[in-house]
């Protein structure tokens, strides 16, 4: 197999000194005894759908984990559905719409596979939903040691699986809560932009999903409200702009196109604020950008180095096409981010370093990798990137 690998996008890029298959737990303590044998550090990657350093890794292993694969067990006890690591969303959420479940809420990309979605923190929008990882109930992982374990055998350990980095281990199969199986109705217009400010926390509390992209060729909002409904399904086609569906086919948007991308949550009462002076330096035409702002909102929860800990949350990205200059452009964006106390999307592209990640999470951040250090005192799960965040 070739030795070099790239993200999604095609902007990340690494000449790992090895990329190797994952399959079944045998698979994966093979990799750790390699990793271990030879000082070289593993990185896991799934869809590698991720914008970030996460995935980069030319100082050791890239261990590929998107066949790790299987049946898709239910506890109706405790409406847990225990899903391998390696499915990725689309599969996972047809899956359990046959068994008559659902995921409560999805991001707006189905692409991503399950560890891939609690390595970064993965979110939909909804003034009333956090991130998927907050419906972590419990994981296996394997060590840096080749040990198989649970995450839920220590409180710790279970709150840092939660949003891990990739960084405690290789994750082969997670527990999320789930619910019923549902309808959505999805309802799509578009407004220009200042009309559209004046109306956002309406549309925000009024609807259980909202969320729009700012188009800056047109200034013009392209706004998208879910709701649940009874069904049945209607059909849809390129013009609907009104239908009702499955909620995993609903939730997420065909985003075919490569681009590359950096999402800041602030604090609800910032959002707009936030977002208004985005749209000023995109339209400076400083940075020539004609990729849209996406706005979104997402409940706070108490995960240590979640974007939303502790507050309800404005998740505000910007875009740029792999064939067009970004770093100035989100450099500059990062500055007016970080004037509002931003904290960035882990499975995107930001420029922080230990101390600003120390000085946004406080204690939290030290919890984690206490956690990450007592699981992996050598640095097996760290790459160049994690490798700086833990000052190893």
């Amino acid at each position: 197999m070739s030795r070099t690998f790239a993200n999604w996008s095609g902007l990340v890029q690494s000449t790992p000194t090895e990329i190797t298959k994952i399959v079944t737990i045998q698979d994966a303590q093979q990799v750790v005894a390699l990793a271990n044998a030879t000082k070289a550090p593993i990185t896991t990657v799934g869809s590698s759908h991720s914008h970030s350093f996460l995935v980069q890794n030319s100082i050791g292993i890239i261990a590929l984990t998107d066949k790790i694969k299987g049946p898709i067990t239910i506890n109706e006890s405790n409406m847990s559905a225990t899903i391998p690591s390696g499915m990725r969303l689309r599969e996972a959420s047809e899956l359990l719409w046959k068994k008559g479940y659902a995921f409560p809420n999805q991001g707006d990309v189905d692409v991503q596979s399950i560890a891939g979605l609690i390595c970064t923190g993965v979110h939909g929008t909804g003034l009333k939903h956090p991130s998927i990882s907050t419906h972590v109930q419990d994981a296996t992982l394997v060590s840096s040691t080749g040990d198989v374990f649970k995450a839920s055998e220590n409180r710790e350990t279970l709150e840092a699986t939660r949003l891990n980095l990739g960084a405690l281990g290789i994750i082969m199969d997670v527990t999320l809560s789930v619910v019923p199986c549902f309808f959505l109705q999805e309802q799509n217009w578009k407004e220009k932009a200042d009309l559209l400010v004046e109306k956002i926390d309406l549309l925000a509390e009024g609807n259980d999903h909202f969320e729009f992209f700012w188009n800056p060729a047109n200034d013009t909002g392209y706004i998208k409200t879910l709701n649940p409904h009874e069904g049945p399904a209607t059909r849809k086609d390129d013009f609907d702009r009104d239908y009702i569906d499955y909620s995993h086919r609903v939730f997420p948007s065909e985003r075919n196109e490569k681009h590359t991308e950096m999402e800041y949550s602030v604090a609800y009462e910032n959002g707009l604020s936030c977002f208004m002076e985005i749209r000023d330096l995109v339209l400076s035409g400083k940075h020539q950008v004609l990729w849209p702002i996406e706005y979104r909102t997402v409940a706070k929860d108490t995960g240590w180095i979640s974007p939303a800990k502790d507050r309800l949350t404005v998740a505000i990205s910007i875009h740029q096409g792999v064939d067009q200059p970004h770093e100035s452009f989100f450099r500059e964006a990062e500055e007016i981010f970080r004037t509002y106390e931003g904290r960035p999307h882990w499975g995107k592209c930001n420029y922080l370093t230990n101390n600003d990640f120390a000085s946004i999470y406080g204690q939290g951040w030290d919890a984690f990798w206490k956690v990450q250090s007592d699981l992996d005192p050598t640095g097996v799960f760290l790459n160049t990137y994690l490798q700086g965040l833990r000052n190893l």
